[in-house]
């Protein structure tokens, strides 16, 4: 039985992968910075497989209680899903704010840098089948105008993950990264997007859910993907084809 972490699993692409991972027969450690968010806990009917811990990526310290709360609770970890991350409204490069930026590079790609280096090594310490997926963007692969700073963080993501797959490499652990397209979540209706402005452009023509997105993280974690590291997988229906 393997021991998943998914960071921002209260809701959205999160949550469906914890779902996801649980039903594969994996215990897994639900987490998002909401002090309340263990009432998630309810939707699963074994408690000894489930458990939550609240943490903020972009505090360096909180990762490390994450870390120890893991190492007391479990005493390993085997697989990180880095899916915690921010979306602030779109908004044209000229009239970006200084607290956007920060808050972006904070959360999106220094967080995700510092859960890859602490969570990443206690995988690494600790587990014979280590693995790991970050959650990037299409927006990371082409870039987006009304959304510069959250692509430039998205396309740190993917950076990231192809470094610290090369760090990772003795022991092993795998690190592949996803970039979904538009997908069905609180987190990108909250942005007031046209879906059409999206999907009218694609190739599959409508929008993801997050269920197609966790079937996803749960192959690059298996053993099936054992031969994968350092990849980006865009999950976006063909609209990077455009």
């Amino acid at each position: 039985m393997k021991i998943s972490l998914i960071t921002g699993s209260t809701k959205g692409i999160g949550l469906a992968t914890a779902h996801r991972l649980y039903d594969n027969g994996d215990t897994v450690i639900l987490n998002s910075v909401e002090t309340d968010g263990d009432k998630v806990l309810d939707e699963f009917d074994d408690k000894s497989r489930v458990s939550y811990c609240a943490a903020d990526i972009s505090d360096k310290n909180a990762l490390q209680r994450l870390r120890d709360f893991i190492l007391d609770k479990y005493g390993r970890l085997d697989c990180l899903v880095a899916n915690a991350g921010v979306m602030p409204l779109p908004v044209g490069i000229d009239d970006i704010t200084d607290e956007n930026i920060d808050r972006t590079i904070n959360v999106n790609q220094k967080g995700t840098f510092n859960t890859l280096k602490i969570l990443g090594s206690l995988i690494q310490e600790t587990s014979s089948v280590g693995s790991i997926v970050t959650l990037s963007s299409v927006d990371g692969i082409i870039g987006e105008p009304y959304g510069a700073i959250y692509s430039s963080t998205k396309a740190g993501v993917i950076s990231l993950t192809k470094s610290f797959a090369r760090k990772y490499k003795n022991p092993l652990v795998r690190v592949n990264s996803i970039a979904p397209g538009l997908i069905d979540t609180s987190l990108s209706a909250s942005t007031g997007e046209d879906p059409s402005w999206t999907t009218d452009v694609s190739v599959i023509q409508r929008i993801g859910n997050p269920e197609e997105i966790a079937s996803v993280v749960s192959f690059l974690l298996s053993d099936d993907a054992s031969f994968i590291t350092g990849q980006i997988l865009a999950v976006d229906g063909g609209f990077t084809l455009k």
